[in-house]
């Protein structure tokens, strides 16, 4: 699966393709809260958590979240999913915010290579926020 990721990857802007890898969530407030892994599946963007925030253990689970989300271990959950292309932007995707359970559309777009800016919002993007993770080398 990682070939077929790394040549689709290839066939993507550089500024798209930066998007993908291992980042560190800054939150609103600008604390570090977990880590995530950016990857690309069947042309979309996905993400995972790596590692949780402060104060979280490994066996927390998403009692707020509904649906399949529903008490899955936060490790390892997959809470970012099928974003696609738009020009420079990742655009059309969910976000779950493990923290509320809420389910958010997002859009997603690189600022050089190793800042990622990523907003949540529910109807349209200016009823939002916007977080933007660092890289980890």
């Amino acid at each position: 699966m990682a070939s077929v990721a790394g040549v689709r990857a290839q066939q993507l802007s550089p500024k798209l393709q930066s998007a993908v890898g291992h980042w560190q969530i800054i939150g609103s407030d600008g604390k570090p809260g977990g880590k995530a892994e950016i990857y690309l599946e069947n042309g979309k963007l996905f993400g995972r958590v790596t590692e949780l925030r402060p104060g979280r253990t490994p066996r927390d689970v998403c009692d707020k979240c509904s649906g399949e989300y529903k008490n899955q271990l936060i490790l390892g959950m997959v809470f970012m999913r099928n974003f696609h292309p738009d020009g420079d932007d990742w655009v059309g995707g969910t976000v779950v915010d493990p923290e509320s359970g809420s389910v958010y559309k997002g859009k997603i777009w690189a600022e050089g290579t190793d800042k990622l800016h990523m907003r949540g919002y529910i109807g349209i993007s200016l009823l939002g926020r916007t977080e933007v993770w660092t890289r980890i080398p």
